[in-house]
């Protein structure tokens, strides 16, 4: 999980030096690379990091091999880069070799997840089904995007809306789903209060993602309108175990926890405009419409970004107590932490609304608390880490 995180760490800076460039310069190039390096090569590692470890744990079984966690490190990250600098500078057969590198380290990623089920004497089929319908979604992702970097033509939908759904929402969306089913419980010192409704959860959520996909790609404005009710549905689900799990918890929430629950309000948000949109405009709307500035602000900074955030403060600090059990895990302080996740979340809803209504007097301070508080997370989280890279090169001296 370390290797992961660390390699994570170093391509979400990246991202954030790219996004800076972009904010200098106005090229869409480079705002595609922030967000490239942010989704591909710092959320997609973290995913790879995390769901080894929680399988590894769910199963109580040894962890993958050494020799495998380097080969998926270095296909990632080789496959993240050639195609970042094959759609910038080189030239389509970069991309063509990163998606190959790309799909190896998939490949090796779900052959370490079974191996993990067949070492273990438990059967929890959810620990691992939520992580092959999700690489599963991005090997098709992959597929269509080196089809759009080649310049294939397509007229009967948008082969780009499929490309975003089928690697945000299947890919990230599908893991960040499944693994809060157990992650939720693991914050809140509870159990899974509904376990029944994972198995709808997870047929709503995959099933929407499949019909965002064909809908895109054929210009069906009905399917996209099922599938993101469908999506709705499976939100909807995850959010009443995710209420479940807070209300039950024990002790006073961490900003973890705290973090990572108002997300999914961001989630079931991003996804009501999505609906919305589409049933009054079309299929279209929500990513080249008014309701594009809403979407994506709840959806990726909302959803995809404060949940990232609690993850990582909290697997890290984790980790740093695993490797020196002098490290403590940070307390919870419900005053301060309640006032940051609610300045937060007020702060992202304001920049939504300032895209939704053209009240644009938001925009401005609502950006501003924004970029402070994700500043603050990241100290926070550079912070955690180094504790924990700090530990281990101590541990590995000798005595």
């Amino acid at each position: 999980m370390t290797s992961f995180f660390g390699a994570a760490l170093i391509m979400l800076v990246a991202s954030a030096v790219a996004l800076a460039a972009y904010a200098a310069t106005g090229d869409p190039r480079v705002r595609w690379l922030a967000l490239h390096l942010a989704l591909l090569g710092g959320v997609s590692q973290l995913v790879l990091g995390a769901g080894q470890f929680f399988v590894c744990a769910f199963l109580t079984t040894t962890p993958p091999r050494r020799a495998l966690v380097a080969a998926q490190l270095a296909l990632w990250n080789a496959g993240t880069v050639l195609v970042a600098v094959g759609v910038t500078v080189i030239g389509t057969w970069a991309v063509d070799v990163g998606a190959m590198a790309l799909a190896a380290g998939l490949v090796a990623f779900v052959g370490s997840l079974h191996a993990m089920q067949r070492r273990s004497l438990q059967r929890a089929r959810w620990a691992v089904r939520w992580y092959v319908a999700s690489s599963a979604c991005l090997g098709g992702g992959l597929i269509i995007g080196v089809l759009l970097a080649r310049g294939t033509g397509w007229s009967h939908g948008s082969l780009l809306g499929a490309h975003l759904a089928l690697n945000v929402a299947g890919w990230l969306g599908t893991a960040i789903v499944g693994t809060l089913h157990t992650f939720i419980p693991s914050l809140t010192s509870t159990k899974l209060r509904f376990e029944g409704l994972q198995g709808p959860t997870f047929g709503l959520w995959v099933g929407g993602v499949l019909a965002l996909a064909l809908g895109a790609a054929f210009a069906s404005d009905t399917v996209v309108v099922a599938a993101w009710a469908s999506l709705a549905g499976g939100a909807g689900a995850l959010a009443v175990n995710v209420a479940a799990s807070v209300r039950a918890a024990p002790i006073a929430l961490a900003l973890p926890a705290r973090l990572i629950a108002v997300a999914q309000l961001f989630l079931l948000a991003g996804i009501t405009v999505a609906l919305v949109a589409t049933a009054n405009h079309g299929s279209a709307e929500p990513f080249v419409g008014r309701a594009r500035g809403p979407l994506t602000n709840f959806l990726l900074i909302g959803w995809i970004g404060m949940t990232v955030a609690g993850a990582l403060l909290h697997l890290l600090a984790v980790l740093g107590r695993i490797r020196n059990f002098r490290n403590a895990i940070p307390t919870a302080r419900p005053a301060r932490d309640g006032a940051f996740v609610g300045l937060a979340g007020t702060a992202v809803t304001a920049r939504a609304l300032s895209y939704a209504s053209g009240f644009d007097v938001l925009l401005t301070p609502a950006t501003v608390v924004v970029i402070l508080g994700a500043g603050l997370l990241a100290l926070r989280i550079l912070a955690l880490a180094g504790r924990a890279a700090r530990t281990g090169r101590r541990r590995l001296q000798p005595q």
